[in-house]
């Protein structure tokens, strides 16, 4: 066992490194560096218990994606996510099944024989997804779309296979109303065993005496939902997104309960548990733990195959890797024309379709006297490697021809006017400051510095009249610093190779010039991301002393 985590944190690393260098994503270079260490070491524990150990790391990889959600934007999109979550794969299964029940004249399969091979390859792999994402210059909204899709696609794709399909094929009969019955049934135990776990995890939370007991409690709430849940037949995904959302929102929302009539009881299971910044690191800290979920998957799935295999069904996986795709097209396609949005964003989702480990999960929990079990397994697996090499390809391809045009909708969701691609990149004339889109990328690269050379560097925010904005970045500015926009109202000096105390004299100058007196500061951290950078600045603008500071 001790061999096989050396391997798997080497393998990490290297492919981390030829990331960085190559820029192709970790997701691509992980299965093919393990499917390379699986001829030379014997990693057989991970394929032989690969069900296992997908089970064990689902809830890992999770808790990070969801952490990182905002429930503001969900709510915004819920329309939008449950017609791509829900209703397309719906509609996808049935198309599929449905044209292969009429052409095939060679296996005369049933219908519920092609429920079982379809269903757990509608849905999208949220661990491809999150990773492709993670790095790509996209649209917020369409980002959203992607990550969301792939996080909820799984439930629904869960539900149908476990509890509709299989009953079938087992010869269980199953009425309109009785189906209707057990989904509503296997929904509403999911929501409310979510719901328990994520209420003890919050209380939990703040009984815990130190940071470490603190992000222990984080993931035995997230684990224990998806345990309960599997064990008595239900969505573990399910429950694992209900019990995180309903802990963020409880966790948000303090603060905002009224704290006087309570009893001594009430008192103390409303008191403030952990502060912002120590949640914030969790948040750091959870990634990690994803990254090397992550890995452990692809390095699994690289250990289940079998090329014998695949070329023995060469032609069924590349008929069902094409429909699918086709099918998938179709029904994006559809959904960008509705809601008149560029063509583009339906081609990028389109190709965000990447399948994972979950699909081999279900195929591997069929029976192994299932007549088609081989066959199953095979196209599963083609279908997973297709999609994740040739869709990553494609659309990494695709992202680079069609940079500026995501320029421009990225500054369109900013409410930034434009002409052409020029506009985006100069100075807003009035304040000479970077719009939101530049600024933002600013921030990024400096990130990137700041982890090669160990330099430190800070955000500074405040608003101002443009006159005097113009004042200070004559006057204040460094040659080395950046100042732009974050948002409509707020303006901010990225100030590079600068500690805390720097920042500090700099905001004591830059209260000369304002009459709006409220600073904000930001200052880097190790692991620290631009959207945690931008959290932190505006939680620090929120701040009720006259220079609020987040580190």
């Amino acid at each position: 066992m001790l061999e096989i985590f050396v391997i798997i944190l080497t393998l990490i690393l290297v492919s981390k490194i030829l990331e960085e260098a190559t820029k192709i994503p970790f997701v691509l270079l992980i299965i093919v560096l393990s499917y390379g260490a699986n001829h030379l070491f014997d990693l057989s524990l991970l394929g032989d218990n690969f069900q296992s150990v997908i089970y064990m790391m689902l809830p890992i990889i999770l808790i990070p994606d969801i952490l990182g959600l905002s429930r503001s934007e969900l709510k915004e999109n819920f329309s939008n996510i449950f017609y791509l979550a829900f209703t397309a794969v719906l509609i996808s299964i049935a198309i599929a099944v449905g044209i292969t029940y009429t052409l095939d004249s060679v296996y005369d399969l049933t219908i519920f024989h092609l429920l079982i091979l379809f269903t757990p390859l509608m849905a999208t792999d949220v661990v491809s997804v999150n990773a492709i994402f993670s790095r790509l210059k996209v649209p917020q909204t369409l980002k959203l779309f992607a990550e969301g899709e792939s996080l909820f696609n799984d439930i629904t794709a869960m539900i149908i296979f476990f509890f509709i399909a299989l009953p079938i094929l087992n010869g269980e009969d199953i009425s309109l109303p009785a189906l209707a019955g057990v989904v509503s049934y296997t929904l509403v135990l999911s929501v409310l065993i979510g719901a328990v776990i994520g209420l003890l995890g919050y209380y939990s939370f703040k009984i815990s005496k130190n940071n470490f007991d603190e992000f222990i409690s984080i993931y035995i709430m997230g684990s224990l939902a998806f345990l309960l849940a599997e064990k008595i037949h239900l969505s573990g995904i399910l429950a694992v997104v209900v019990s995180l959302l309903l802990f963020k929102y409880l966790f948000d929302k303090e603060g905002h309960y009224r704290k006087k009539n309570y009893n001594a009881i009430l008192s103390y299971l409303n008191k403030q548990s952990t502060n912002t910044e120590s949640f914030r690191a969790y948040k750091k800290e959870a990634h990690y733990f994803g990254l090397f979920a992550n890995a452990v998957i692809f390095i699994s799935i690289a250990n289940v195959i079998n090329l014998d295999l695949l070329w023995k069904y060469k032609l069924e996986i590349l008929y069902v890797f094409l429909l699918t795709t086709v099918i998938r097209y179709a029904l994006v396609a559809s959904f960008i024309f509705y809601k008149k949005l560029p063509l583009r964003w339906g081609n990028i989702l389109t190709l965000s379709g990447m399948k994972g480990g979950l699909a081999l999960i279900m195929i591997v929990s069929l029976s192994p006297d299932f007549i088609y079990k081989e066959m199953y397994l095979a196209v599963t697996l083609g279908v997973v490697i297709l999609s994740i090499f040739l869709y990553t390809a494609f659309l990494m391809s695709y992202l680079f021809f069609e940079k500026d045009a995501l320029m421009m909708d990225m500054a369109q969701e900013h409410n930034i006017s434009f002409h052409d691609i020029n506009d985006i990149l100069q100075k807003e004339e009035k304040s000479g400051a970077y719009n939101e889109i530049m600024f933002e990328d600013f921030i990024e690269k400096e990130i990137i510095r700041t982890q090669r050379d160990g330099h430190q560097f800070s955000l500074v925010s405040f608003e101002a009249q443009n006159s005097t904005l113009k004042t200070i970045n004559n006057e204040l500015i460094g040659k080395g610093d950046y100042f732009g926009k974050i948002d409509e109202k707020n303006y901010a000096v990225l100030l590079t190779n600068c500690t805390l105390n720097d920042a500090l004299a700099f905001s004591e100058k830059l209260k000369k010039y304002l009459h709006y007196d409220h600073i904000a500061i930001a200052e880097y951290m190790a692991g620290d991301t631009k959207e945690f950078m931008l959290e932190k600045l505006h939680k620090a603008m929120k701040d009720k002393q006259e220079i609020g500071v987040e580190v």
